[in-house]
């Protein structure tokens, strides 16, 4: 169970530029940190929702994603390194990071440590645990957060805003506990389609997995 095995827990999610966390920049943090309470219920702690302003105008397709606008970013947008260090304060060392498809959010979240200590060997040690790898285990294509919001009825929608997604993705989660207790088990262990490889960016304590559909290939380890 991860309330025996962490105190906080740190769920986040990026909006970003594009795809390529070498080339593309991040536009909106949502993060929510979970504290255990004496018993042992997890209760928000904090949370942070910030736009981040950019230097070039964004793509089409990430303002018809999103909704984040080029006006939004000037009017409501905070520097990068303002956002970094807000996320900071979030970030424990001893926290469970959880993101939806965590392998891109980590690699972006990665790159912006590196960028922001000024360290290219830099990695986020912390544990993960990505809520996507449990969802595929359980259930058929399509595999996106709004399958899995559908899927279980979540009340909070995921928009392709930071914040609602960070608490959709907690939702589901909490669903998928309560449907059946494995999610010990993905605790740094990110599974990928076997048809395109593992994501391109690899934590040296994360094990990446094939992962098959529904077919359970992760809960057989």
């Amino acid at each position: 169970m991860l309330k025996n095995r962490y105190e906080h827990i740190l769920v986040f999610d990026f909006e970003t530029t594009g795809l390529s966390y070498l080339t593309n920049n991040i536009i909106e943090i949502g993060a929510v940190l979970l504290k255990r309470t004496p018993e042992g219920v997890y209760r928000v702690a904090d949370e942070l929702n910030c736009l981040i302003r950019q230097a070039e105008p964004l793509p089409a397709k990430i303002i018809e994603i999103t909704g984040i606008t080029d006006e939004l970013l000037l009017n409501e947008g905070i520097s990068e390194q303002e956002a970094f260090e807000k996320f900071q304060k979030l970030h424990k060392k001893d926290a469970l990071l959880v993101a939806y498809n965590l392998s891109f959010d980590y690699a972006f979240l990665n790159q912006l440590y590196r960028k922001h200590f000024n360290d290219n060997s830099l990695f986020i040690t912390n544990d993960v645990l990505d809520v996507m790898a449990i969802y595929k285990d359980r259930h058929p294509y399509p595999h996106r957060l709004e399958s899995a919001v559908e899927k279980y009825n979540v009340a909070i929608k995921s928009t392709h805003r930071a914040l609602d997604d960070v608490k959709a993705t907690i939702e589901v989660l909490v669903k998928m506990i309560e449907e059946r207790d494995s999610a010990s088990k993905y605790i740094n262990v990110i599974g990928y389609n076997p048809r395109y490889g593992p994501a391109k960016f690899k934590a040296p304590h994360v094990v990446y997995v094939p992962q098959y559909g529904n077919r359970l290939e992760l809960e057989k380890r």
